[in-house]
């Protein structure tokens, strides 16, 4: 997996060249400095080799919630710092920030329950039951979570097969993928989880949110330079970010495209499709 210092050497090496997301991608640096720094204790397998296969011949992640170590002080001390981060750049979700971290402050003792819920179902239903914002509750929870998910990833990824998965959700954590890639030579699918890191191949065609595979209901928009895709699905109306890695030099890395592509989500949206 591409640590940290390489994931922001790279960020801060395109901030000149795109001018227009340099804002955007001060932002992400701040937050993945603040994860690089976090107390993460060392992953630790919790499955033998044959667990593992099993698990995952039967369609389920390696690593289940209720097994993620976190140090609940830990943990609730980054989702407040990730808050303090977005705020201070986008004074315009101050406010709706405010009240998720009172709210996250009021539940300290909780926190481990919380991470849980969100990794079994995407969301933390009580927050927004509470009148929280949804996207900005997801997005503080995704990027508190990830440093703990990456030690586990790194840890449980040796006992990974791509032949024996070959699912849409991510074979370590179960998260959705919001970055692929085409390979280079084989033309080949790649996911990147929006959560771990963890990167996994997938089938060509088809949409990985909601298994559509009929052609008339999938399509993509090119890039200028035919470097960049924008998969859609017109069933599920949900969006994928992809690079052609058959059209560029060098390596690229998925996680700083993430960031990069940014343009892309906004695009997206504005069009009526949903990141989820």
């Amino acid at each position: 997996m591409v640590g940290y210092a390489e994931i922001l050497q790279e960020l801060r090496s395109q901030s000149d060249k795109r001018a227009g997301l340099a804002d955007t991608i001060e932002l992400h640096c701040e937050l993945l400095e603040a994860q690089s720094h976090a107390q993460v204790p060392p992953g630790r397998p919790a499955l033998s080799g044959e667990e593992a296969g099993a698990r995952l011949q039967q369609g389920y992640p390696l690593l289940a919630p209720e097994h993620l170590a976190a140090d609940g002080q830990a943990l609730a001390g980054l989702f407040d710092q990730i808050g303090r981060v977005v705020a201070e750049r986008r004074p315009e979700l101050a406010e709706a920030l405010a009240g998720i971290r009172g709210w996250l402050d009021g539940r300290r003792d909780q926190i481990g329950d919380l991470a849980v819920e969100y990794l079994r179902e995407g969301r933390v239903r009580e927050g927004e039951e509470s009148g929280l914002d949804g996207y900005l509750l997801t997005f503080i929870f995704i990027n508190a979570l990830r440093p703990f998910l990456r030690a586990q990833a790194q840890a449980l990824a040796p006992g990974v097969d791509d032949s024996v998965w070959y699912r849409s959700r991510c074979p370590i954590c179960g998260g959705e993928p919001d970055v692929a890639a085409l390979e280079r030579g084989s033309g080949r699918r790649r996911l990147l989880c929006s959560r771990c890191d963890s990167e996994w191949t997938f089938q060509r065609v088809g949409c990985p949110f909601c298994g559509n595979e009929d052609p008339s209901q999938l399509a993509y928009y090119l890039s200028d330079d035919q470097v960049y895709r924008l998969n859609v699905c017109k069933q599920c109306r949900r969006y994928l970010k992809t690079i052609d890695l058959r059209q560029v030099a060098g390596e690229r890395l998925l996680a700083a495209e993430r960031v990069l592509t940014a343009a892309m989500d906004v695009a997206a949206l504005e069009a009526g499709y949903g990141a989820g």
